[in-house]
């Protein structure tokens, strides 16, 4: 692999960017609580209704996430976050009035978590859209380690203090954390709207449907954009499911304690976590084409390694050059892919790759659980690590892919690939 410059340390994202980003910050942490709220007070009734609400929350944004792409480019980012945020904040607020009145039933749940969830499916693009809109190409790179960083703060922060919150305030203070979150983010986006000029929004004459359909077909009619989201397809397959599931799944059949189990994620997210620290810091490789593409192959070939390994504290080792691999995927081909966008365009692409992520872990997690049934799991490993290296590989075959420059931005990405 050639070794290529790392983009310049001077070119960071604006001030306004890390005031929309600490909004994101407050919004992910009191989503994650609402939702743990939530879905701990309907597994206290059933995992059956656990798995109820659970569904009822992804559903919608399956179904509804392009559409919402395609409202973000007809109105703007930030008037349908603005609105998905004033939803949300009503919902949560409402939510914590009557968890302290009465003990809703999982009827109630269900339909929270379908109000949840097709809000989201408006909110998800439209946010994914800011950094294209406030962030020059150069400075992608951090705008997005930094996103990546606060976000995964969230998810990772935001049970132990639904948790905490739970055990000294009560539920309805997760659903008050929501509300609170949101709030947040109104005042936010008030202040980013009040100092950003945006570009009118697109196409506004055309119906939604025919939006969804010219988002769709620009993405997977740019050679670039549609190298990055079938790569990202296969990242999400192959790859993804491997802290979550694979590890506990060896774990189990190898015979190793919770602890050793416990290690092996936790060497997985901090390889990831160490390697998008670095980029915030030194900023992403200029060829992020090449460099996303070796990270795939990298994570590729530690799932297929751990096939063979021979102990719990080797193992925990391969997952840590799993999450190293996966950290350089993510930190350089979302870059990679927002940069490329067309401006007009930015909610329907951001749109399609989300639900190109969503869409292969409907099949790949119970696919798995199927085949570790089975097929040893020695198999099951060597299978998903070839094929994330196979996808690696291909996409360093891809001259389009291959060559593609960040910070140069998508313009003179693409003629240097053409």
């Amino acid at each position: 692999m050639e070794v290529a410059p790392m983009v310049r340390r001077g070119h960071g994202p604006p001030r306004l960017y890390w005031a929309w980003l600490a909004g994101t910050g407050a919004t992910a942490l009191g989503t994650q609580m609402l939702v743990f709220g939530l879905v701990w007070h309907a597994a206290l009734l059933s995992p059956g209704t656990a798995a109820a609400v659970l569904s009822a929350q992804v559903v919608p944004r399956v179904l509804l996430t392009l559409h919402g792409g395609a409202l973000s480019d007809r109105v703007g980012a930030l008037p349908v976050m603005v609105a998905a945020n004033v939803v949300l904040c009503v919902l949560a607020a409402a939510g914590a009035l009557a968890m302290s009145a009465v003990d809703p039933g999982p009827a109630a749940m269900v339909v929270t978590a379908l109000a949840l969830g097709t809000v989201d499916a408006v909110n998800i693009p439209a946010s994914a859209s800011v950094p294209k809109l406030l962030v020059p190409s150069a400075a992608m790179g951090r705008a997005m380690a930094a996103r990546q960083i606060v976000l995964q703060g969230a998810v990772l922060c935001g049970p132990p203090l639904g948790g905490a919150a739970i055990a000294f305030l009560g539920l309805p203070a997760t659903y008050g954390a929501g509300a609170l979150g949101y709030l947040v983010m109104l005042m936010v986006l008030r202040f980013v709207r009040s100092r950003a000029r945006f570009p009118p929004p697109a196409d506004a004459g055309r119906g939604l449907n025919r939006q969804v359909g010219q988002g769709v077909r620009i993405v997977f009619g740019t050679p670039l954009l549609r190298a990055v989201v079938l790569l990202t397809g296969a990242f999400a397959m192959f790859v993804i499911p491997f802290s979550p599931l694979l590890v506990p799944v060896v774990s189990t059949v190898r015979g190793w304690d919770a602890v050793a189990t416990g290690a092996a994620a936790g060497a997985f997210g901090a390889g990831m976590a160490c390697v998008t620290v670095v980029v915030l810091w030194r900023g992403t490789v200029s060829r992020a084409g090449s460099a996303a593409a070796w990270g795939m192959v990298a994570a590729g070939a530690g799932v297929a390694v751990a096939a063979a390994a021979p102990g719990a504290t080797v193992f925990c080792l391969v997952s840590l050059v799993v999450g190293l691999g996966t950290g350089v995927f993510s930190t350089h081909v979302g870059p990679l892919f927002m940069a490329a966008c067309p401006r007009e365009a930015v909610g329907r692409a951001q749109a399609v790759v989300t639900l190109v992520q969503w869409v292969p872990l409907l099949w790949a997690n119970p696919l798995i659980g199927v085949l570790a049934q089975t097929c040893p799991v020695t198999a099951l490993l060597a299978l998903w690590g070839g094929g994330a290296g196979a996808a690696g590989a291909a996409a360093l075959c891809a001259r389009t892919f291959r060559t593609a420059v960040l910070s140069r931005g998508a313009r003179e990405t693409q003629r240097e690939s053409g």
